[in-house]
């Protein structure tokens, strides 16, 4: 008992301080996340013990929205446009000894993803079994013999196979489920709606070429900024490089690099000798701040060109968790779950409208380093990142309770709960009713 105990003291403790650590400590302790949303599922970093439900309360019904697991390079112009750039810097002879190593590097990168653009890979698979697995086991009322589950996915192979990933797992836990999959035309509104900003030609390419203030923001910042170790070590000359490269930042060149190496992890295979050979730990928070910083003003901040109203179409996935929870309440939902597969710009967004953990879209973007710490992406959103609402019901108590965890950890509404993380339903059907009306105005 007294060895038990101490574990259980070491364990709560190894939380509190990672609760309590910095994005800088937790990206130096785990050099990947500095790719923040591309990073491989992060949960596992931050998993605490979920709260006890207040007594008499059970589980019954759980909605959710995942992203798809680890994935290859989502467009094959990031591996070859590395190759081009040692190509380039090749034929300047600007190559360093090093340099010549990364290119050598950039080919085997290129080759890793040749013919798999977009697809899950086994890691992804792993990610999604994992997730469902412990989902079984914490809320396994839900998962009775004979009970359906309904799923539904984007149109897009990596989701559709990571829908079937966690079906299956959920399968392996309960063979008597009857899991229903769908990928259909007719649902993508629910699971991947239409929003403007996402197809935004300015952000259409590798390197952003916009004139808005928060794109000039960090553009400033980040000229200050040092990264002479890790440019040196690759090249003689980055401005000559730069100006064949259509004059591309030497932070854009720094972060490409360090993006595509890092990605790896995706593929099950992360060389840190070699990243940590190159880039110093300075370098490497500098990279991070500045992705963070573009991935919340393109993808999160409310406070950019087109406001709240850039996020109103989630309202229509919003919809669809209310109207399912409440079918599920009302015995009138077949499903006992209600589970869809899709891809970090949704439940970004819909984290946004939500507003969990105090997590928005209304954070002040002034500054890159604030920013950065207050709100690190690898918190939030990674590969295989999900949101789960866990609905309970008490035989002794009228009212129905709702859980919500993202990533798999117990997170609150700004609204008064019953006890913890635990709400009214009604309660929180009214919230999001409210912040849709928002986000529409």
């Amino acid at each position: 008992m007294k060895r038990f105990l101490s574990i259980s003291l070491a364990l709560l403790l190894a939380f509190s301080a990672m609760a309590q650590s910095s994005a800088r400590q937790e990206i130096d302790a785990h050099p990947h996340l500095a790719i923040s949303t591309q990073s491989v599922y992060a949960g596992h970093y931050y998993f605490r013990p979920i709260a006890e439900a207040p007594k008499g309360y059970k589980p019954f019904y759980i909605t959710h929205y995942g992203r798809h697991g680890s994935r290859h390079e989502s467009n094959k112009k990031y591996p070859n446009n590395l190759v081009k750039m040692f190509e380039v810097a090749d034929s300047l002879n600007i190559l360093t000894a090093k340099g010549k190593e990364m290119k050598a590097i950039a080919y085997k990168i290129q080759k890793a993803h040749d013919g798999r653009i977009g697809e899950l890979t086994r890691v992804g698979v792993e990610q999604h079994k994992g997730i469902a697995r412990r989902m079984y086991e914490r809320f396994k009322p839900v998962f009775h013999k004979g009970a359906i589950i309904d799923s539904r996915s984007s149109t897009f192979t990596r989701c559709i196979l990571s829908m079937a990933a966690f079906n299956e797992s959920l399968k392996e836990c309960e063979p008597m489920l009857e899991t229903r999959m769908d990928a259909a035309t007719e649902h993508q509104n629910i699971i991947r709606p239409h929003m403007v900003h996402i197809r935004d030609p300015r952000y259409s390419g590798a390197h952003i070429k916009s004139d808005e203030a928060w794109w000039l923001n960090v553009k400033g910042w980040s000229e200050k900024q040092d990264l002479s170790h890790c440019l040196n070590m690759l090249f003689t000359d980055v401005d000559l490089l730069s100006k064949h490269l259509d004059g591309i930042s030497k932070i854009e060149i720094a972060t490409d690099i360090y993006k595509r190496l890092a990605f790896m992890q995706n593929l099950g295979y992360y060389d840190r000798t070699f990243i940590d050979s190159v880039f110093t730990p300075d370098e490497r928070y500098t990279i991070f701040l500045f992705e963070n910083y573009r991935w919340y003003c393109r993808y999160v901040s409310t406070k950019v060109d087109g406001g709240e109203h850039r996020f109103a179409p989630m309202g229509q996935v919003v919809e669809d968790i209310i109207k399912y929870a409440d079918l599920a309440i009302e015995g009138k939902n077949s499903a006992s779950a209600n589970f869809r597969f899709g891809h970090d710009y949704y439940l970004l967004g819909l984290l946004s409208m939500i507003k969990l953990n105090e997590y928005s879209g209304d954070a002040d973007i002034s500054s890159v380093e604030k920013l950065g710490e207050e709100h690190p992406a690898f918190r939030v959103v990674t590969m295989g990142s999900n949101l789960q609402l866990v609905l309970y019901r008490s035989k002794k108590n009228p009212d129905i309770l709702v859980r919500i965890l993202e990533n798999e950890n117990d997170v609150t509404l700004p609204i008064k709960s019953v006890e913890g993380p635990f709400y009214k339903w009604d309660d929180v059907r009214k919230y999001l009713n409210e912040r849709i009306a928002l986000f529409n105005k």
